[in-house]
């Protein structure tokens, strides 16, 4: 199969379009150590997910890394990572209010609210808000493999003008259409709002196990519309830096 992104991203692209945008809350939970992470895990599993659910909010992630997983990269080992889709800025907005409200997700999450000051579940918790890409409007589960890997990437771009070129590198110009052609299926692409490091693009890919995320990025790396797309100078100097993080899902993650 050979992506074409004239006239076939186009089309692509309108289609898409049409379909409501979500709003992305990737939040990062840090604690103080691997055991502290799961026991935060298990709350979401048992507490999070099934709350947002009955808000009618589906296709909650729950993840973690390790060094192991994330190619020998410690650094994100006792952090869970919180992707939570809304169809609105509303319900992002008072997202927290309907959880307090909530006397089931208040009872369940009780290893959270009654942990003291001093011996919290988690340290911080830090967030982004993402507008979801025209061309991937909802965040969309791509496997259900049990041995499933998650790849969080974030680019960052040096000025705005640079961030809304790299997004068009990815819509316009076909890099989605070049993933997809290569076996890695988009979990969401979205444009940060708010949170840290900002201009960037934030992006979750997933694969049924390792070796399917090995393949993926070597079918992209050589496949001739990305090597097109690289020389294009409109491009250049679009992403100064890029974070990768490789994740595991939860036990009662959805994605």
């Amino acid at each position: 199969f050979r992506w074409r992104p004239r006239p076939a991203a186009r089309r692509l692209f309108a289609q898409e379009s049409a379909a409501r945008r979500e709003f992305i809350a990737l939040r990062t939970y840090s604690c103080s150590s691997v055991e502290q992470r799961d026991a935060l895990m298990g709350v979401f599993d048992a507490a999070l997910i099934p709350a947002l659910n009955r808000q009618g909010i589906r296709k909650v992630g729950v993840f973690w890394s390790s060094g192991e997983v994330n190619d020998g990269n410690e650094a994100y080992a006792t952090n869970v990572f919180v992707v939570i889709p809304h169809a609105s800025l509303d319900s992002f907005v008072s997202g927290d209010q309907r959880l307090l409200a909530d006397a089931q997700f208040m009872k369940d999450a009780a290893p959270i609210f009654a942990a003291p000051m001093k011996e919290p579940l988690y340290d911080t918790c830090s967030s982004s808000l993402l507008s979801a890409f025209a061309t991937c409007p909802q965040v969309r589960q791509v496997t259900a493999s049990a041995d499933r890997l998650l790849q969080l990437r974030i680019y960052n771009s040096y000025t705005i003008e640079r961030n809304a070129k790299k997004i068009a590198m990815f819509e316009q110009g076909g890099e989605i259409g070049v993933f997809r052609a290569c076996g890695m299926e988009p979990v969401f692409f979205g444009q940060a709002l708010a949170g840290d490091r900002l201009a960037n693009l934030t992006y979750l890919l997933g694969f049924a196990n390792k070796e399917e995320k090995e393949a993926g990025w070597k079918r992209f790396r050589e496949h001739p519309e990305w090597l097109k797309l690289k020389a294009d100078p409109q491009y250049k100097d679009t992403a100064n830096k890029i974070t990768n993080i490789m994740l595991r899902p939860s036990k009662g993650s959805q994605l």
